[in-house]
């Protein structure tokens, strides 16, 4: 008989019912004695508060659903902390992009692409981890199938990593004619920067939940923020290392 015991985590138990359809699971104790029963209406508030608390946890606005109604100083000590991982990472990516000035100086162009390069790995991570969270969170998912979920989003990185390395390549060998070789350094780019992304963006919610850490977490600020600070250094390599700056 599907039943649960006493000290089963709320998320369990809803996991259970959503997945096997009950509409009622018995609860016992560590004798195998019925003390009560989950009902369906009970696991609906349970699902809602959840997802809720995930949905909040990824948008780095901390987990307590009423977070709008807070007091002023409330908001700011849930939100900030998420807000100063971000500036963290800024000013990890202004050191990078400091350490490359010269670079910068001898082909002043390379700044304009950037924001692009930066922006779009952050947003295919952000995808690839939001996928990831969601499907650990409705069990369609597990930490058991670690590599073959990695492979997938690889392959995933790979693809739009070339499609849109080759637009925006040509893109910048169409626009600037100088240095020769800039269309493929940013090509090169956006190539190495998704894959990248889109790895790490499942690979962190896997490792979390294997660590029993809410997976949830890793998305938003986090995810980008990691994505934004290799992304450049990523582009900022390949450019010195094809423009022999």
């Amino acid at each position: 008989v599907m039943s649960v015991t006493t000290d089963t985590d709320q998320n369990e138990a809803a996991h259970l019912v959503s997945q096997y359809n009950l509409l009622a699971l018995p609860v016992v104790d560590a004798t195998f004695k019925l003390v009560g029963i989950i009902t369906v209406d009970d696991v609906i508030d349970v699902i809602r508060q959840e997802e809720t608390e995930d949905f909040l946890h990824m948008a780095g606005a901390g987990k307590d659903e009423e977070i709008l109604l807070k007091p002023l100083h409330l908001k700011i000590f849930f939100r900030a902390p998420w807000l100063f991982a971000s500036w963290i990472g800024g000013i990890a990516a202004m050191y990078i992009i400091t350490s490359f000035q010269t670079e910068l100086e001898k082909v002043l162009v390379l700044a304009s692409f950037i924001p692009i390069i930066a922006g779009m790995g952050g947003n295919i991570a952000t995808q690839s981890s939001t996928i990831v969270v969601r499907s650990l969170a409705t069990g369609r998912i597990n930490v058991e199938n670690f590599l073959s979920i990695i492979g997938k989003e690889f392959l995933v990185g790979v693809a739009m990593g070339a499609c849109f390395g080759l637009l925006l390549g040509f893109l910048a060998h169409l626009e600037y004619a100088s240095p020769t070789y800039l269309g493929l350094v940013v090509g090169l780019s956006i190539f190495f920067v998704m894959t990248m992304a889109a790895t790490v963006g499942t690979l962190v919610p896997l490792v979390l939940k294997r660590l029993n850490i809410d997976a949830a977490i890793a998305t938003g600020p986090f995810i980008t923020t990691t994505t934004d600070i290799l992304g450049v250094f990523l582009f900022l390599s390949v450019a010195r290392l094809l423009l022999g700056l």
